[in-house]
């Protein structure tokens, strides 16, 4: 079973929510998987008010009566404290999930580095790297494009073949020079020449 990470509690939180309200028992060990070190603590103070209510009255007969006094089960209170940590967490669901993506990046990276670094002599260290990575459990970059690249890529060929349709002569021949510039710069490096 993966891992219970931020990314899961607000789904986890309305299950529990939901079996509470449903009158069905959820786990007391299901506080500290859910709820941090403040909501447990806040938990803990809220079922101790209702302890002290409990020994200042009666236990009320009405519903009327026990909104008056502020009596609540036990239930009722873990129901309370759950929908405040789900709503905390949903207010902060984006910055969850940006730290949840850090974390997955650095693993990943750090299993590259390892496969990489760990190559023997006659292994690609790339190829050693990315299969690093997918053991790990990761997807490994193979540089795949999709079809907003490809349309991307369309896109600035018609834009290139637009400008080059509007160019003066002049530019025209300061674009040849240019390339060929550039051509002769990528032989010099091939051969070995700078």
């Amino acid at each position: 079973m993966p891992k219970l990470n931020d990314t899961h509690l607000p789904d986890r939180l309305r299950e529990a929510i939901k079996q509470l309200e449903a009158g069905e028992e959820v786990e007391a060990k299901k506080n500290k998987t859910l709820l941090n070190a403040t909501q447990q603590k806040a938990l803990e103070d809220a079922w101790l008010i209702q302890q002290a209510l409990r020994k200042q009255h009666k236990p009320p007969k009405t519903e009327e009566e026990k909104k008056k006094i502020g009596w609540k089960d036990k239930r009722e209170v873990r129901i309370e404290i759950y929908k405040q940590a789900l709503a905390e967490l949903e207010e902060n669901i984006f910055d969850i999930h940006l730290k949840q993506l850090a974390k997955e990046q650095a693993k990943a990276t750090k299993a590259y580095l390892k496969g990489y670094f760990g190559a023997t002599d006659g292994q690609d260290k790339d190829s050693a790297g990315k299969i690093a990575v997918q053991r790990a459990g990761f997807t490994p970059n193979y540089g795949h494009r999709t079809s907003r690249d490809d349309e991307v890529r369309e896109m600035e060929e018609a834009l290139i073949k637009r400008f080059e349709a509007e160019m003066t002569d002049e530019e025209r021949e300061q674009r040849e020079l240019l390339k060929e510039t550039e051509e002769a710069e990528r032989k010099a490096r091939k051969s070995g020449f700078k």
